[in-house]
Formats: C-alpha cells, structure tokens, sequence
C-alpha cells in the first residue's frame, strides 16, 4: 500500500485494529471517548519500516530469532548519530520491552525491603516495578515551579540516597516534559556515586527531544539505559527494546537476572523493524518531530485564547502535555465532567504524589483530532 508516510494531517482509523488507545479506551473509560491517552501515535510509521517488514514476511519460515547482530548495531549507530555517544562494543543487549527491563532491574540491583528512590509525578510501571518487587518504595518528588517548570529536589536527594541502593531515572522526563540537561545530570550521577547508589535511565523518548539529550550512560558508565525504538518510530506494538550497560559488573548481574526472568529475547518482527527504524528512520523522524512542534504551538494558542487559567509549558520532548487544570475544579469533578464530554486523558493522580490537578493530554495525532480534543477539554472545564 502506497502512502505518503509524512502527511502527519491524514486521519487514519484505528479502530479495529486490537489498539489499546483506541479499542481498549471504552472498557478503560467506561463509553465511548476521544482517546488522547496512551503514549503511541495515530500516524503512519515510515514506508520503509513497512516494506522490511513485509520483505521479511516473504520468506515462509519463522523459527526462533537470533540474538540480533543487525538490531544491536543499528542501535549503536542511531545513538552515535542521534545523540553523539556511541556505546562500547558488546555492552548493547536486547530485552522483550523496556518496562519489563525495568522491573528486571529492580531484581538485579536490590534485594527485598531495600530502598529504590523514584521521583514523582512520574509513569506509573516506575512506582509498580518496586512495590511489586517488595521494595520499599522512596518517592523523591520533582519540585514544579508553578510555571509548569520542574526541577528535581536535590536537598532530598541528597538525603535519600544515603539508605537507596538504586534510582530509577525518567529521561527525559514523562508526564512534565522535562530534558534533563548535561549539568543536572552530571550532578544527580556524582551524588548517586558517592553513595554507590546504581542508576537505570529510561530513554525511551530520548529520540524526540527538542532540547539536546545526554544518554546518562555517557556521564556516568556503572548506570544502565533502557531504550527501543517503539516510542519514537510508532512500533510500540511490536514490543522489543534495548539495554546498554557500560559496567562489566552490572552487565552480568543484569544479564542473569534477564534470563532468569526469560526477557531476553525479541520477535522477528520486532527484530526487522526496529533495525530498518534505526537505520532508515531519520528523515522521517525530524519531519514528525517538526509536525508535534507545531502541534505543541497550537495547542498553546488554543488554550491562551480559550483557557487561560490552564497551566501548560511546552514539553521538551515528544507528544506528552501535563495540563495543570486544578484551578477548575477537583480531579474526582474533573473526570466525572471528561465522562460527561467524552474525553480519553490521564489523570494526573495515577503519576504519583504531585499529579493532583493535572492531566495528561497525547498530541500525536493529525491536527484536525487535535482541535476536536480541545475543543472536548474546554467544554469539560468550562461546564
């Protein structure tokens, strides 16, 4: 099938499709919504990605994978070129998704009972992957500015990580929209050194940073980065992802806690089309991340002119807006008025201590979605 695959403006239906966003958005909210929730996007993924992946699908044999040679290169060689670090020869490994990865190293790091410090408003799998690991759970929360600005709190940092053996990092930073910069980072991984305290860095939506991204690897080399290319490509369905892990010592306490937990391995699709994203995928790549810009500045004139009193800053990254809209009412009036209007959005509570009065609004959609979405939230807060 033939299609321009940067007319980010295209409609394209989806349901019917087994999508979570959007069939699995009436069960989640209880009717029919607009769904503007979950983090993967309504537009087409590159047409290359989708003719390696039917090139692949040609050949009528599909046994067990390899270990993905081809996957793994392709990877170093995107984050040279992407985010000018390349990793060490044989410290890229593949893993079945990057939140798996995430809750494997909480196992690999830690024992039960331990301190982990995750730092709040933040994806929830990061509060799950402890308490479900029987960790004690060390929220460390962001401090917001009141202007949508974040910043982490290195007073209770520098507190906390005296008893923590591990911190789970968000870079860049979902639900606020941060990109931690060089000089945060060098800062949060010396006080993590000095107290032998390891670092796993989520970078899953590094590749759509606006602002420049600094794999915390690169800073710091006994920490861990957990990447795929699902978030930026649009493949999230295909699940897959990677993890690097400079430190010999992490890498095998790593490496046996994944096979352990048996996440080691990736699908052939997912295989073929994160090799052919990363290899292949640029150009399209900085078209979509001109098209969610635009986006983000509508979005922003929109609710100016027509809901002043919302707080929004423009996220740094990606396709992710933290609305604070405290100042319309309490998160229970708040979602029983999206029900009423028929609006898809993440509460703010589920992020943790610091999401009350916020929401978190997906953008990667075609403009005209987009509009009839705000137009949905301001007849939500506005009554």
């Amino acid at each position: 099938m033939a299609y321009d695959d940067t007319d980010f403006d295209k409609v394209i239906p989806r349901q019917g499709t087994g999508s979570l966003k959007w069939d699995g958005a009436h069960a989640h909210f209880g009717g029919e919504v607009l769904p503007m929730w979950v983090a993967d996007m309504d537009f087409a993924v590159p047409r290359i990605v989708i003719a390696d992946l039917q090139k692949r699908l040609e050949h009528p044999i599909f046994g067990y994978p390899s270990n993905g040679p081809d996957m793994l290169q392709a990877a170093d060689d995107w984050m040279a070129k992407r985010h000018g670090w390349r990793p060490e020869p044989g410290v890229t490994g593949m893993v079945s998704g990057v939140v798996p990865a995430l809750f494997a190293a909480v196992r690999a790091f830690t024992q039960p009972g331990d301190p982990v410090i995750v730092m709040p408003p933040v994806y929830p799998p990061f509060m799950t992957a402890v308490r479900k690991n029987a960790r004690e759970l060390l929220l460390v929360p962001l401090q917001n500015n009141g202007a949508g600005v974040y910043e982490m709190h290195w007073a209770a940092l520098e507190n906390a990580v005296r008893n923590a053996k591990l911190l789970l990092l968000c870079s860049p930073h979902n639900p606020t929209g941060r990109v931690w910069t060089a000089s945060e980072l060098q800062r949060l991984g010396a006080l993590c050194a000095s107290a032998g305290c390891v670092v796993v860095s989520d970078e899953i939506h590094a590749d759509l940073s606006h602002a420049e991204h600094t794999p915390f690897p690169a800073l710091f080399p006994r920490s861990v980065l957990l990447t795929s290319a699902g978030k930026s490509f649009n493949i999230a369905g295909m699940g897959g992802g990677i993890a690097i892990l400079p430190d010999p010592e992490l890498r095998q306490r790593f490496h046996d806690e994944i096979h352990r937990s048996q996440i080691h391995q990736i699908n052939t699709c997912a295989l073929t089309a994160m090799t052919s994203a990363w290899r292949h995928g640029a150009e399209w790549q900085t078209a979509l991340r001109g098209y969610l810009a635009d986006n983000a500045s509508f979005m922003g004139e929109y609710l100016t002119h027509a809901l002043p009193a919302v707080v929004y800053r423009r996220p740094e990254f990606g396709y992710l807006a933290w609305l604070d809209v405290h100042r319309y009412g309490s998160d229970e009036t708040l979602a029983r008025r999206l029900r009423q209007t028929r609006l898809g959005l993440n509460p703010g509570p589920s992020f943790g201590p610091g999401g009350e009065g916020f929401v978190r609004l997906n953008f990667a959609t075609p403009r005209s979605v987009l509009e009839r979405g705000l137009e949905r939230l301001q007849q939500t807060l506005l009554g």
